[in-house]
């Protein structure tokens, strides 16, 4: 007699009582998660803004260190230098006597007065610009210059303003300009100074 084995069957599991969302809770998961994507949405564009308005400072301060640079490096350099006006693209010295104050600058490497190196405000655009003896040499190196009549100035070495050019005459540059509305950043407004002298011989 063989002995007997329960068995026992085993009922399916029931999907009747299985969980599922309701609609308000799928309601507010969907406002968290728009919550959620607006929030990153929104200091993403702040951070774009900063971004654009620091690259405007950079480019102007960019523009200012090459400015000065350039300039320095050509004032210790040159043979001489003379503070005048540019009027219908001719450079005219201030006269002898008179303050030596202009919105042009125009510099001679050599003594060949042939070769210069020229730096004016056109008033008509406020930009301010470099140019050479060499013909279609003309570059822009800043915008919306505001003091285009007291750019340049020659002074001596206690700041007081010349009316003849000396020796040790120090040249002093001063550059007032702002950069025009950038990518929705208002314009912002800037002031560069520097002075610069002609290298004595030794």
């Amino acid at each position: 007699m063989k002995p007997s084995i329960p068995f026992r069957l085993h009922d399916r599991p029931s999907h009747s009582g299985k969980s599922a969302f309701t609609l308000p809770e799928l309601m507010v998961s969907v406002a968290i998660f728009i919550l959620l994507v607006g929030g990153m949405l929104s200091a993403n564009l702040f951070g774009l803004r900063m971004f654009q308005f620091e690259q405007t400072r950079l480019i102007a301060s960019d523009q200012a260190r090459k400015i000065v640079g350039v300039l320095a490096n050509e004032i210790h350099e040159c043979q001489s230098f003379q503070i005048g006006t540019f009027t219908n693209g001719t450079f005219t010295g201030l006269a002898l006597g008179a303050p030596q104050i202009g919105p042009a600058l125009i510099v001679y490497p050599t003594t060949n007065a042939a070769n210069y190196i020229m730096y004016f405000v056109n008033t008509a655009d406020q930009k301010f610009r470099r140019a050479t003896s060499v013909p279609g040499s003309t570059r822009i190196v800043a915008q919306s210059v505001t003091n285009a009549s007291d750019l340049f100035r020659a002074q001596d070495y206690l700041g007081n303003v010349l009316t003849n050019m000396q020796n040790n005459t120090v040249l002093h540059l001063k550059l007032e300009f702002y950069q025009a509305t950038r990518f929705g950043v208002p314009p912002d407004y800037y002031k560069l100074e520097t002075s610069a002298t002609v290298r004595q011989p030794l």
